[in-house]
């Protein structure tokens, strides 16, 4: 099985491929990623290689590939379940979707507000929990109502 560090080092060079412009290398980066990936199990990079490659193919304006390795990609992240890459992929399907499919374009943009929705009320409650004064302690007296947790 491949090292996890082995497929983040070949990500990151597919990555740096793609910033550069070197779209042939980084398509061949990213998808030895994606092998190593799954060999290994590691659905996040599977599904963040997927999701590169399809931007790859948008600019290549390769939009039915694009949109197989989006679909791919948000499959994983629903089934894992990762809200970032949920986010991200609903964003590319929405744009994806936008002009022959407009309903479906519509359902990722409504998909994709309800998981910010989700975010901003997850943040709210956590910043309204007694742990949350640790974070705002720094020059003033140790919060009391952290006590507890001492």
């Amino acid at each position: 099985a491949e090292r996890m560090g082995e497929v983040e080092e070949v990500l990151i060079t597919g990555m740096a491929a793609l910033v550069e412009g070197r779209l042939t290398d980084a398509k061949r980066k990213l998808r030895e990623t994606v092998v190593m990936a799954n060999k290994a199990d590691l659905n996040k990079l599977t599904s963040s290689a997927f999701l590169l490659l399809a931007h790859i193919f948008v600019d290549i304006g390769n939009q039915t590939d694009a949109l197989e390795m989006v679909k791919s990609a948000h499959e994983i992240a629903n089934r894992i379940p990762d809200i970032s890459l949920q986010m991200w992929s609903c964003k590319m399907l929405e744009q994806l979707y936008r002009t022959d499919q407009p309903e479906k374009s519509g359902e990722m943009r409504e998909l994709r507000e309800k998981l910010s929705a989700k975010i901003e009320k997850e943040s709210e409650e956590s910043t309204s929990l007694p742990e949350h004064n640790l974070l705002q302690w720094l020059d003033s007296e140790f919060p009391s109502s952290c006590m507890s947790m001492v």
